[in-house]
């Protein structure tokens, strides 16, 4: 059986799925962000670590809340 390799950060359906870094090893929890300002915490409370994750979720971020703009 071949299994996907986790990732830290990804796009599930609508919302941004942060893996929780503060808890590793021991365990493993996603976070789903559905909005912009749920990702900028996730960044501030450190559930994402690491320049090239948070530069990442901060573009996924913007992403989430340009899909919020109406034309």
């Amino acid at each position: 059986m071949v299994q996907e390799p986790l990732r830290a950060i990804c796009w599930d359906r609508d919302a941004v799925a942060i893996v929780d870094q503060r808890l590793l090893p021991e365990r493993i929890r996603i976070i789903r962000c559905t909005t912009a300002a749920q990702v900028v915490q996730a960044i501030k409370q450190m559930a994402i670590r690491g320049a090239p994750a948070v530069g990442i979720a901060g573009a996924m971020a913007l992403a989430l809340g340009a899909r919020r703009i109406q034309a």
